[in-house]
């Protein structure tokens, strides 16, 4: 889950001279002293990914939040139907045009139910009433990198900064009219439920998230090629675009070359204290986690990290999967010793059960791995990792989370977490 976007674009030439050009790279710090200026997020986020890169009136660059003012809300769209051709309708396929229109709908209701909160969406009932277009076309259109299934017109340029507001605001325009899905590739026409994955994603930039897209595999606003879209809002995705939508259009996230991380590295030294329990009534067990660290619920378990979800310095997961002890710890230590760590296997007991551990130590980092039967043909598996320079340092943390790990009811439903 590691990642860091790094974006190197030149500046505009002023009158008189051109600035050079300023690399950025995500950082958790940045995000940090933003989320301390905006008050408490939604998270774990992509937010970082979702700013604007653009130049302010006083020279300079800043990562900008770019999104519908309020009072444009709820936002009027029209869907353009489709012109299926013969050639690719045939009478063998009962795809109807509306089937295609009703998926944008469609995905326009998750990103509302995602977002929450007032009306946000309200469909036009012609193009001429509507603040953005969404054109459905059945043509196939090829690039050198292969397929495009949508795009957002003016993608580059549909934020702009205006004048300056305050040192930490300005005013933008910010108005993507439409939309561009495409119903069919090579092999004809796509399935509407492909359709509505395609929708959720260009709807995404239309709402305000940036060109660069998520960092993080899995997520709706996740880059892919063709038609390997994702079908399902993430927790990412809708934290995101809560927390966009949380906080007012052109504020500054963070002003370029003017952000330094801390020099001194984030290991942390004191005693290590957990937090309360995390449930997982999937999977009938519970775990406490570090304090002060960010848990995100995983499609298998839980994972925690010491930063945010793309940029951390250690990390806990702890996953139910099918299979036996031996299996998982053969295939891991497999994988270990192909990319050339030095692998060593460790037995004890936890709580009378038999635990088998894997210390794999390469170049870069040092994972842990332990793995306890759980029975009826399950394991559990609690996978740490650190940069080799810090692991000795965090795995005191690694203990004393696996010695919190218990069973639990999977009757037990887990209190809602509140949320902005």
């Amino acid at each position: 889950m590691k990642g860091r976007a790094l974006v190197g674009l030149a500046l505009t030439a002023l009158a008189t001279c051109r600035a050079a050009p300023v690399d950025y790279a995500h950082n958790r710090w940045d995000y940090w002293s933003f989320r301390a200026r905006t008050g408490a997020l939604p998270e774990p986020n992509y937010l970082p990914w979702a700013m604007h890169r653009e130049e302010l009136p006083g020279g300079g660059e800043a990562l900008v939040v770019c999104r519908w003012a309020d009072d444009a809300l709820p936002l009027r769209y029209f869907v353009e139907s489709p012109v299926i051709p013969e050639s690719l309708a045939g009478e063998w396929s009962a795809r109807r045009p509306d089937d295609y229109v009703t998926a944008v709908d469609e995905a326009f209701a998750l990103w509302q139910r995602a977002i929450g909160g007032q009306e946000r969406f309200a469909r036009a009932a012609s193009a001429g009433e509507a603040r953005v277009i969404i054109h459905l076309r059945a043509d196939v259109e090829e690039v050198a990198q292969g397929q495009v299934l949508g795009v957002v017109s003016g993608e580059a340029d549909r934020c702009s900064v205006k004048r300056a507001v305050s040192a930490d605001q300005v005013e933008i325009a910010f108005a993507p009219h439409d939309a561009t899905v495409f119903i069919a590739d090579s092999l004809g026409l796509l399935t509407p439920r492909t359709v509505r994955a395609v929708a959720l994603h260009e709807i995404g930039h239309v709402l305000g998230v940036s060109g660069q897209h998520s960092p993080l595999a899995g997520d709706v606003m996740y880059p892919v090629a063709g038609d390997r879209r994702i079908e399902a809002l993430s927790d990412h995705d809708k934290n995101t675009l809560r927390a966009l939508y949380s906080i007012a259009p052109g504020t500054l996230y963070a002003r370029l070359g003017e952000t330094t991380p801390p020099k001194l590295r984030d290991v942390r030294r004191d005693p290590p204290k957990l937090a309360g329990e995390t449930l997982d009534p999937r999977h009938s067990f519970q775990v406490r986690f570090p304090k002060g660290w960010q848990a995100i619920k995983t499609p298998s378990g839980w994972i925690a990290v010491d930063g945010v979800s793309w940029d951390y310095d250690a990390s806990i997961q702890v996953v139910a999967s099918r299979g036996t002890v031996n299996s998982h710890l053969a295939l891991l230590a497999s994988k270990s010793r192909a990319l050339g760590d030095d692998v060593r296997r460790e037995e004890f007991e936890l709580d009378g059960a038999p635990v088998v551990r894997l210390i794999a130590r390469g170049s870069e980092r040092g994972e842990q791995t332990d793995v306890i039967d759980w029975g009826e043909g399950w394991v559990l598996v609690v996978m740490a990792d650190a940069l080799i320079e810090d692991f000795e340092f965090y795995r005191p943390w690694f203990q004393r989370v696996l010695l919190s790990v218990q069973r639990a009811d999977s009757r037990v439903t887990p209190k809602p977490k509140a949320s902005r």
